[in-house]
């Protein structure tokens, strides 16, 4: 926190001055002088808290707290004053002066007035915090504040300021010990902002900056991540890169249906080199949309080009849980390699409803984030191609709709019977991505989760 004091008097400022920095308080205080150059020192330094008195020549404190509150309207401002001037104090506070001092000024006055402004700023910045959680939301990034630790250096537009993130917070030491704020992005990726350097890359001063500061930040940390350190440098998404994109899908789709599974591999490792070439969200939308026409041809065997919006939905937050590029490839291969062979060998000797009832008791015994449609394939020790299959023709049902179902239903009973928050539970029913749960459980309750919570609520009042 920075404080100018200013007064015609040396002794009086040097007072005052010394009282402050004998609080135990983290404050920079300023001797500013007074008059013009007082003023001039004040919009170079940008203090949280001015102390000037009010009687003086040249620049008197009433005028310097209307310039104040017209160039600096964030600056509190304290007026010094006698007892024969208590009606000046008066009209300052009309002005807009946050408060005034008698003189002498004591040591217990400035502690309660740092201490009103810290709590005043924390108070500011944690409502600035709500607001800023709402507005990521919207853009379907899950953020917590943790602890809001200095106010005073938000609120400093002078001081540039970056967003780290890190898995853990000891990758982000020492800088974490010593962040302007922390908080939490996804639950379970540890954020920090520090004080920086315009030099720096993705610098930002104000506080209206920090959603597009922290989108551009995630985005470029998790491309990064994603890529093992290459980031987003050089890579492309034209539409020529798309067309060619979906004329090798059709492709592979095609050599699916006529159970050539040499030819696709070759086409998959073909369509795989290429789109490792987009950015990282253009890439998992195409990996995502191959996923999804691939359980559809698979599943269904019928000649298909529309892919159903939940089993798309299902494929993207498939694709997201995949950390790295190799990770993603390496199950990408696993999915369509082993479904190929899968659906060759289908007639052998499955007993179609025994399989389909332990897929169900598996579904409802774990729920969560255990339950996938790979999960209980893996458990029944076959393909997840033909359990899906199977599934299908079975009950009429797709698997994925079946399961989402059920954990809709696991959703809707905590969001009644528990005070966990939504992001804990979207969690809780094996999905990170709160867009994409928030998405399903409207599509099966026709609201949103936080709305039937309130509804629910409401009812029991």
């Amino acid at each position: 926190m920075k404080i100018c004091v200013i007064d015609d008097e040396f002794a009086v400022r040097s007072g005052v001055i010394f009282k402050l920095n004998s609080l135990n308080k983290p404050v920079e205080v300023f001797d500013a002088g007074y008059g013009a150059s007082a003023l001039d020192k004040v919009r170079k330094i940008r203090p949280d808290i001015v102390i000037t008195d009010i009687m003086m020549p040249g620049l008197d404190g009433l005028e310097m707290l209307r310039i104040l509150k017209e160039e600096l309207p964030t600056v509190r401002v304290f007026l010094l004053t006698g007892y024969s001037e208590f009606e000046y104090a008066r009209k300052a506070i009309q002005l807009g002066a946050s408060g005034y001092l008698l003189k002498p000024a004591v040591v217990e006055e400035l502690l309660q007035l740092v201490e009103g402004v810290e709590q005043e700023g924390a108070g500011k910045l944690e409502s600035d915090f709500r607001r800023y959680h709402a507005l990521l939301k919207e853009r379907h990034l899950y953020m917590e504040p943790e602890e809001l630790r200095l106010p005073s250096v938000w609120y400093d537009e002078a001081l540039p300021k970056r967003i780290l993130l890190a898995l853990d917070p000891k990758e982000l030491l020492p800088e974490y010990g010593q962040a302007v704020v922390t908080f939490r992005l996804k639950r379970h990726i540890y954020g920090a902002v520090v004080r920086a350097d315009w030099s720096e890359k993705g610098c930002f001063s104000r506080g209206d900056e920090f959603v597009a500061a922290l989108l551009q930040a995630a985005d470029s940390w998790e491309s990064d991540r994603f890529f093992s350190g290459s980031g987003s440098a050089g890579r492309r998404g034209g539409e020529s890169q798309l067309r060619r994109s979906a004329v090798m899908r059709q492709a592979i789709l095609q050599a699916v249906k006529d159970l050539q599974a040499a030819v696709v591999e070759s086409q998959l490792c073909e369509f795989l080199d290429h789109i490792g070439q987009l950015e990282l969200k253009q890439l998992r939308k195409e990996c995502a949309y191959l996923m999804a026409s691939l359980d559809e041809t698979m599943t269904a065997k019928h000649d298909i080009n529309i892919v159903e919006e939940d089993k798309l939905a299902y494929w993207t937050s498939w694709v997201a849980q995949h950390a790295s590029w190799e990770e993603l490839k390496r199950s990408v291969h696993k999915f369509v390699g082993g479904g190929t062979r899968a659906l060759a060998e289908l007639e052998s000797a499955h007993q179609p409803t025994v399989l389909v009832e332990k897929a169900m008791q598996l579904v409802s015994k774990y729920k969560g984030a255990n339950i996938n449609l790979e999960s209980v394939a893996a458990a029944l020790s076959v393909h997840a191609v033909t359990l899906s299959r199977i599934f299908k023709q079975q009950t009429g049902e797709n698997f994925i709709r079946y399961a989402v179902r059920q954990k809709m239903k696991q959703a809707e009973r905590l969001l009644r019977e528990s005070d966990k928050k939504i992001g804990e539970i979207a969690e809780e029913a094996g999905y990170a991505d709160f867009r994409y749960f928030s998405h399903l459980f409207k599509q099966a309750y026709g609201m949103s989760p936080s709305e039937y919570r309130k509804r629910q609520q409401g009812s029991l009042d």
